[in-house]
């Protein structure tokens, strides 16, 4: 009863407490975040948002407003920045590495929004409404005819390219084997108990079905008139992290408008039977390699060689390296579908619009490109569009020589995928007393995944001009075994350096909870 009553003091107590916790190297002279530091940075940024879209009223057109607009966007970006480089978060290892993802993409978004995008390309982004139209489901196989619904084109796409996303829902493994019918193997009686139990445990984990829709976006004409609509329009725009809802979005990696649309009971029961047994698992099996193997030498000094190659062998490594990604997948998916859930309501508002995290399933997927297209969130999407992809690519034309309309693929890749190892090192430094060397992992996997991408890009185009020569057709069976192969091998080994950082930034052990 003590314990209980004690409770509340020792929670008050760790909330405030200004000592870092086991496992926590925080960058030398940062001192605990204080909440004026965290609230500045986003009240700025959306102050200067209020003064960002043209007249009217007309005030927003002068001199003074536009100083004092760049003036605050100029403060916020400066916030931003400063947070993981001036505080940390003493209580844990997880919410520092957050932070420093908060300060980098909030600084960026920041000088993206109101000085790269009017300045450099006279674009302030316009808001799109969507529509979602009932349609009726067929097969892809089937429903070859054009749809008259096509016409209607997402503005916000960069091309238009049928993706996984545009595929009948994958049938359950009965259905696709209608050759192995219980009936063949028992009794009739047996057989229909045994269907019956299948079919049930189908719909269990199927769920809802979701709602077939035509997803309509139309940019909006004009800009906001009014102070409150203006004021939804900045909150709208700072709360959109890829860019969705404005006309600024990347590409949707669907490319059509046929989809599905989640209703708050398909994520409900998604959380219950597919995001929280794997979020479990996963933390059961870290615990277990943590405790077994990695455990014995938390008390090592900060400078001595990395637990994760001296105490884990490499079947061990790549089962934390797997459960390490399956985690944060569920994770993702977690907090998304929290997200919208706690926002339905607020229908037909832009901010009960979550398109899908996720647009295709695991088992899918063929290659590393598809993987990082089609089967990873794309939640940074304009951030390393904006710093990697447009550098890339017009770096690849001045020293090749092309031509601005020509393609600049190897560019755009290698761009993207160094953007984002630049913000991930970045964030883990923060938890490694600010030691790049020590925070290469990250930068490691993600500059080795955008090389993959390119060196299957090249044997694919030979592979396929290769078949031509012989004259074996396209598209042989074995094709979509090797990918999958592929991808998960490129993933898991060049994972290990990614592990290796969550290891010894002590992310590994906080999951596991020491």
């Amino acid at each position: 009863m003590n314990n209980l009553k004690d409770l509340p003091s020792k929670a008050m107590d760790f909330m405030f407490s200004n000592e870092p916790r086991p496992g926590l190297h925080p960058i030398p002279g940062t001192e605990p975040i204080r909440i004026e530091a965290l609230i500045l940075p986003p009240l700025m940024y959306y102050v200067a948002l209020l003064f960002l879209p043209p007249a009217p009223p007309q005030a927003v057109d002068t001199v003074a407003f536009k100083t004092l607009r760049n003036g605050l966007a100029i403060l916020a970006g400066i916030l931003f920045f400063r947070l993981p480089l001036a505080y940390h978060i003493p209580q844990s290892i997880g919410l520092n590495y957050q932070l420093s993802l908060v300060g980098i993409y909030g600084g960026c978004r920041v000088i993206d929004v109101f000085f790269i995008g009017p300045y450099l390309f006279n674009h302030i982004p316009r808001r799109v409404r969507y529509e979602h139209r009932p349609r009726v489901e067929t097969p892809a196989a089937i429903d070859k005819k054009e749809d008259p619904m096509d016409k209607f084109s997402q503005p916000t796409t960069s091309k238009k390219r049928v993706g996984f996303a545009d595929s009948s829902p994958t049938p359950s493994f009965w259905d696709r084997r209608p050759s192995l019918a219980l009936d063949d193997y028992m009794p009739a009686s047996a057989a229909d108990a045994a269907n019956t139990a299948m079919g049930h445990l189908t719909t269990a984990m199927n769920g809802p079905r979701m709602q077939p829709v035509y997803e309509v976006g139309t940019p909006e004409d004009g800009w906001p008139h009014t102070f409150h609509d203006r004021a939804s329009w900045a909150l709208e725009l700072e709360l959109s992290m890829r860019g969705m809802g404005f006309t600024w979005t990347t590409a949707d990696v669907r490319h059509t408008n046929k989809t599905w649309l989640p209703t708050v009971h398909n994520r409900l029961h998604s959380i219950a039977t597919h995001v929280v047994p794997v979020m479990l698992l996963c933390l059961f099996t870290i615990r277990d390699i943590y405790t077994t193997h990695v455990l014995p030498s938390a008390s090592a000094p900060f400078d001595s060689a990395s637990a994760f190659d001296e105490r884990l062998s490499l079947p061990n490594q790549l089962l934390l390296t797997a459960t390490l990604g399956a985690f944060l997948m569920v994770a993702f998916s977690l907090a998304h579908s929290l997200f919208a859930i706690v926002c339905a309501p607020l229908s037909p508002s832009p901010f009960a619009f979550f398109p899908p995290l996720y647009t295709t399933r695991i088992w899918s997927i063929t290659s590393v490109r598809g993987f990082w297209s089609y089967g990873w969130h794309r939640l940074f999407a304009r951030l390393f569009l904006v710093y990697g992809v447009w550098p890339g690519q017009w770096l690849e034309r001045k020293l090749l020589g092309k031509r601005g309309d020509e393609p600049a693929d190897v560019g755009k890749v290698v761009g993207g995928f160094l953007s984002s190892a630049v913000v991930h090192s970045f964030s883990v430094r923060s938890v490694l007393a600010g030691e790049w060397g020590r925070a290469k992992g990250e930068a490691v996997f993600f500059a080795s995944n955008g090389a993959a991408v390119v060196v299957e890009e090249v044997v694919a185009r030979a592979v396929v001009e290769l078949r031509r020569r012989l004259g074996v057709k396209e598209g042989q069976w074995y094709d979509g075994v090797v990918g999958r192969v592929w991808w998960i091998a490129v993933l898991l080994f060049s994972g290990r350096n990614f592990a290796r950082g969550w290891v010894d930034a002590g992310l590994v052990r906080e999951m596991a909870g020491y």
